[in-house]
């Protein structure tokens, strides 16, 4: 059953948010999904359940599915260093390298050492960075050149530079782009028809976009930014496709039989690698009741969102929402879904 309209809207309006949409799971399949609000406040048009938007940091856990592909095809290794595979780029080597190379292992655990945990982001109308200058912090951007910065593998430092780094490391293997290698190897065999990682997102698809919006309850200038570190914060996405995505790794566990990963190797990715809430790529919510949820949450500039599937029971909400503001939005909702669903014990 789906969450009541009014008090959907009481929340938005409450917390000065333009508008959220949502997609629920339960017992392996999509049991619905709802939309509430405006794509622009501005404008006032109305959300559709197939806007996109801007799924910040839910994009690594697509972009750990993707690496984990390539290492069960024999193109990767999780714990050979990175400078094996890196061949446009290098990551510069220094005190911390030295004696413990990075491996993706440790990129997909947060354990790599390396800094710049988010980007801001780049305004559209402005000149834009290409991906190296991201990466050597140069030209346009004005985030710094990524670095190991601290020991490796000895802490969790949660970094989106690290997923740039792994993002060089795809295009490097693959020899393709990024964008296209995701669609070919993940996006269309599961049917995520409104998943894609264009950035800058293309004209024709532009329409129906949710614009991002200020606490203020403005529309981010230009309506969205750029993020050409696509792994680890450059999808446009919607709730379904979102839930699509877990579905399908739920069904590879429940049924202990190969999808796009093997079982094994996914869970591998759902066991704590150091920290008991993190894995590889996901994050893992151990004590939102009986057994294991994973998932990830995500902001980019005017844009939250959440990621959260049971491991066993076939359940999981996939939220995305147009406003900075819209963190305890989210919260309610997630709560409201788990209380109407009887998710025991659950609480966000």
């Amino acid at each position: 059953m789906s969450l009541s309209s009014d008090e959907l809207k009481n929340s938005l309006k409450r917390h000065k948010v333009a508008g959220i949409s949502f997609a629920v799971l339960r017992d392996f399949h999509l049991a619905y999904a709802q939309c509430e609000g405006v794509i622009n406040s501005e404008s006032l048009e109305p959300l559709w359940p197939d806007s996109l938007f801007q799924g910040a940091s839910i994009s690594k856990t697509m972009s750990a599915v993707l690496t984990m592909t390539m290492v069960e095809k024999g193109k990767l290794n999780l714990d050979k260093p990175v400078k094996k595979y890196l061949k446009s780029w290098k990551l510069p080597e220094n005190e911390w390298t030295k004696d413990t190379p990075v491996t993706i292992r440790q990129i997909l655990s947060h354990f790599s050492g390396i800094n710049v945990p988010t980007y801001r982001g780049f305004f559209k109308e402005d000149p834009l960075p290409t991906f190296k200058d991201v990466l050597n912090g140069s030209g346009p951007c004005d985030a710094p050149a990524v670095i190991v910065e601290e020991p490796v593998d000895e802490q969790f430092i949660y970094s989106t530079g690290a997923f740039a780094v792994l993002q060089m490391i795809l295009e490097d293997v693959a020899n393709e782009n990024f964008e296209t290698l995701v669609q070919r190897e993940l996006l269309q065999p599961l049917s995520m028809h409104r998943t894609c990682f264009s950035q800058p997102l293309p004209g024709y698809l532009s329409e129906n976009a949710a614009c991002g919006h200020r606490s203020d309850g403005e529309p981010v200038a230009g309506n969205w930014y750029v993020y050409p570190t696509q792994a680890g914060s450059g999808a446009w996405t919607t709730p379904t496709d979102l839930a699509k995505f877990a579905l399908h790794l739920q069904q590879i566990l429940h049924d202990d039989a190969a999808g796009l990963l093997q079982p094994q190797t996914l869970k591998e990715m759902l066991s704590p690698y150091r920290e008991p809430f993190f894995g590889l790529g996901f994050a893992l919510y151990n004590d939102k009741g009986p057994g294991r949820f994973f998932g990830h949450t995500g902001n980019t500039e005017g844009y939250r969102s959440m990621f959260i599937a049971h491991e066993s029971s076939g359940c999981g909400a996939f939220i995305l929402a147009n406003s900075d503001n819209a963190d305890p939005v989210i919260k309610e909702v997630i709560n409201q879904i788990a209380r109407s669903e009887g998710w025991a014990s659950f609480h966000w």
